[in-house]
């Protein structure tokens, strides 16, 4: 089967959840003997060497990326907010360049052109031009839930008051957009809902990523060591990560004077930098391999209040046998219970009290652990998930 994958990012190196997730994908979908060609755009923001992308897939991946500069700017913004109703967020991800190589493509060849997330939808028009293949919409999370969750969240007026507007457009272009695929592939069942009752109708299913899981190793941990990392510009991980240091780290404190937060993640904003000087808080930045990161710390915490589809980062803090506190939305749509593999609180004191637990409790942190394990091998396994993938293209070419 032939399959073109059109994504916002190049799915290597796998240094968020967007690219985690298609690199997940891609590498079960080539193990089932799937011939896969990729475009990318590469952004600045996440600019990768195309030399170093293309010799991970050593040849078994047709990786083309597109340098694009999607960075937002005041001229841009106002001109999008007064002459269109299309979503800036959006806007920003097309490019005369993409469509060029698109185009230069032989698409009909294609059985499946797949689009991964909403900020590449708006090529779908160009390429229905020239290719009889079937197209899947596979949205990594509601883009429009984020902003909605994230202007409640706002303290300034003017932002708030734009961040609603921004939702708003969001929801209609995602409203539009999905009927006019012919599948659908969202990854939670909870993210499914929505766009059913939203209005789609074409064939769908409903498909985890997949992750590979990591046996713990001989690295040893770093006692009293909690840990965030995400993305260091996406607003929503600023702020959760501002709720936690400013609530919940103070309490964490008086209970574990010497445990130590370390904060972790790429294009660290300067809101992020400032937030990281308090007491026993040590700022990382962008960090190497994450897992290598990972196996010294012992307790992940994910702070997160907007948000949607699967957040990546607890399936790898997961698959590492990590002690994890998250919020119920940040686990939303992954069918996890509070005190199994994840304690799930929402309240400042219960978080502070189930990090403070996990830190004081090593057979706590273990019998977690392993639960995680268990869960990520049971419910997101990689081959499984591209299985399952690949049983719903049969069934729609």
């Amino acid at each position: 089967m032939k399959i073109l994958l059109l994504t916002s990012k190049s799915p290597w190196p796998p240094k968020d959840g967007g690219a985690s997730a298609t690199l997940a994908l891609t590498e079960g979908l080539l193990a089932y003997g799937a011939k896969i060609t990729i475009v990318s755009i590469n952004t600045l923001k996440h600019f990768v060497s195309p030399s170093e992308a293309l010799a991970h897939f050593g040849g078994n991946v047709d990786l083309k990326l597109i340098t694009v500069d999607t960075r937002p700017g005041i001229p841009a913004l106002i001109r999008n907010l007064v002459l269109t109703d299309y979503p800036y967020s959006l806007e920003r991800f097309l490019s005369k360049e993409v469509e060029r190589v698109l185009c230069s493509l032989n698409a009909d060849e294609f059985d499946i052109v797949q689009i991964e997330g909403l900020a590449m939808t708006g090529y779908l028009n160009v390429l229905k031009r020239f290719s009889r293949a079937r197209f899947i919409y596979r949205p990594h999370n509601v883009e429009c839930r984020i902003w909605f969750l994230q202007s409640g969240w706002e303290r300034n007026p003017l932002k708030r008051a734009y961040l609603r507007l921004l939702a708003s457009r969001t929801e209609a272009a995602e409203k539009t957009i999905m009927k006019k695929f012919d599948g659908l592939a969202s990854v939670t069942g909870e993210d499914m809902k929505w766009f059913i009752n939203n209005g789609f109708s074409g064939k769908s299913t409903v498909c985890s990523p997949g992750y590979p899981v990591r046996e713990p190793g001989s690295t040893e941990e770093v006692p009293g060591s909690v840990f965030f990392l995400g993305s260091l510009d996406w607003r929503p991980n600023l702020t959760g990560l501002e709720w936690f240091i400013r609530y919940v780290w103070p309490l964490v404190g008086l209970n574990c004077p010497g445990a130590v937060f370390h904060v972790a993640g790429r294009n660290p904003s300067a809101r992020a930098r400032h937030m990281c000087k308090g007491k026993n808080i040590v700022f990382h930045g962008e960090i190497g391999e994450s897992s290598l990161f990972i196996g010294k710390m012992q307790v992940m915490v994910v702070p997160l209040f907007a948000g949607s589809g699967i957040r990546m980062k607890i399936i790898e803090g997961m698959s590492c046998g990590k002690g994890i506190v998250a919020t119920s939305v940040a686990v939303a749509g992954m069918d996890l219970a509070d005190g199994k593999a994840v304690f799930i609180k929402d309240d400042s004191h219960a978080f502070a009290d189930s990090v403070v637990s996990l830190l004081n409790d090593a057979s706590l942190r273990k019998e977690m652990g392993s639960e995680g394990m268990e869960t990520v091998r049971k419910n997101y396994n990689i081959f499984a998930s591209a299985e399952k993938l690949m049983n719903f293209y049969s069934q729609l070419v």
